[in-house]
C-alpha cells in the first residue's frame, strides 16, 4: 500500500501538467534521438539499466518510438494507447510492454488516470533471461519476444490486476521513485527483476501481438494449453483445438522450440511440483497427482535424475532453508 504522502504527489499538478490544462503543450524534443525515436541515454541516469516515470496527464503524445523496451501501469483509471491503428484500452492493474521501434501514440489522460512509465533497456532484459536461466522453455520464449532484433514490432498486454505480488513490486518501485533510499539503483533493478520473474509466472494471463502473426500466435497458443492443462495436457486435444494433425503439430513444435511436446510438458510439471514442495504441505503423493504423473515410480526416477536428489530430500532442504531466512 502506497504511503499518503505518495498518494498526494501522484494527484498533484506537475509542471507539465498545469501547462496542458492552460493549452501550453510542448513536447520535449530534448529527449529524442531524432524526429519520432526517444533515446534512453537522454532520460536515463548514466550506466542506469531501468528508469520509471509518472506519466503527464491531459496531454496526448503523438506517434513516437524508443530505443528500449517500455512497460506500462495502470495504478488507477485507464489508459488508451494506438498501435498499427489498433487501439488498446487499458484498465487499472493491466500493464503494457511494449518492445523497441514500435511506433505507438497516447490519448490524453484524465484527472484520475494515474500511468507509470517504466523505462528497461535492453541489456536488463538479458540480464534477467541469464539469471533465470533456461531451464524451462516457456521462459525462453517470452524474453525471445521482448528483446530478439527478430520481433521488433512486439507488444504484450498482462492481465494480472488481481495479482497481489505485481501489485506490490509496483507499488514498491514507485514507492522507490518518490522515497528514494541509499541503495536505491540496486534495489530498483532487484525490484523490477522480480516483478519481470512474476510477469514471466503466468503466461495464461499474456496476450501476445506482432506483426509476424500466425506461427507467434500459434507457439503462444500451445504454451499456454501447457501451462493451464498441465496435470491433463495431451497432444491430440491440442492437436484437435488447433485443427492441425497431431504429426503436423509435433513438428512445428519441434521447429519452433527445438524440442517436443512431450519435454515441453515434462517441463511445466516440473516446474509446478518444484513450487508445490516449496510452498505446499501437500505429500508427495498428492504432489505426483496433482501435476499429472500416474507412474509414481518414473516420476521419482526422473526427478532425482533432474534434480540429483529425491523429492522429500528437496522438500526437506527447502524447509531448512526457509527457517534460517
Amino acid at each position: 500500500m502506497l504511503s499518503q504522502a505518495i498518494l498526494e504527489k501522484l494527484l498533484a499538478y506537475s509542471d507539465e501538467e498545469i501547462d496542458a490544462l492552460n493549452g501550453k503543450v510542448n513536447i520535449d524534443r530534448s529527449i529524442y534521438l531524432d524526429e519520432e525515436t526517444i533515446d534512453a541515454r537522454k532520460i536515463l541516469d548514466e550506466g542506469a539499466l531501468i528508469g520509471v516515470r509518472k506519466h503527464t496527464r491531459f496531454m496526448s503524445y503523438p506517434a513516437h518510438k524508443h530505443n528500449y523496451i517500455e512497460l506500462m501501469y495502470v495504478y488507477s483509471g485507464t489508459m488508451t494507447t494506438t498501435i498499427d491503428d489498433h487501439d488498446i484500452h487499458l484498465k487499472t492493474g493491466q500493464l503494457l510492454l511494449v518492445n523497441q521501434a514500435i511506433e505507438h501514440s497516447i490519448a490524453p489522460s484524465g484527472e484520475n488516470d494515474i500511468i507509470f512509465n517504466f523505462i528497461i533497456k535492453q541489456e536488463m532484459l538479458s540480464f534477467l533471461s541469464s539469471v533465470m536461466g533456461n531451464e524451462y522453455k516457456l521462459n525462453d520464449f517470452i524474453f525471445h519476444s521482448l528483446y530478439s532484433s527478430e520481433n521488433i514490432g512486439e507488444y504484450l498486454i498482462f492481465d494480472l490486476e488481481k495479482n497481489d505480488l505485481v501489485t506490490s513490486y509496483v507499488e514498491a518501485i514507485i514507492t522507490h521513485l518518490y522515497e528514494p533510499t541509499l541503495n536505491n539503483k540496486i534495489e530498483l533493478k532487484l525490484l523490477m527483476g522480480l516483478l519481470m520473474s512474476e510477469l514471466m509466472n503466468h503466461p495464461e494471463a499474456i496476450q501476445s501481438y506482432t506483426k509476424s502473426t500466425y506461427d507467434k500466435v500459434l507457439l503462444s497458443t500451445i504454451y499456454k494449453y501447457i501451462t493451464l492443462n498441465y496435470n491433463s495436457a495431451s497432444l491430440s486435444e491440442l492437436s484437435e483445438m488447433v485443427h492441425m494433425k497431431d504429426y503436423q503439430l509435433s513438428k512445428f513444435i519441434k521447429k519452433m522450440t527445438g524440442t517436443t511436446f512431450i519435454q515441453l510438458l515434462k517441463d511445466m510439471r516440473f516446474k509446478k511440483a518444484i513450487e508445490l514442495l516449496e510452498y505446499s504441505s501437500y505429500s508427495i503423493e498428492r504432489i505426483i497427482n496433482e501435476v499429472g504423473y500416474e507412474n509414481k515410480s518414473y516420476f521419482y526416477k526422473t526427478f532425482k535424475k533432474q534434480y540429483h536428489m529425491t523429492p522429500m530430500a528437496y522438500k526437506k532442504k527447502q524447509e531448512v532453508e526457509h527457517e534460517s531466512l
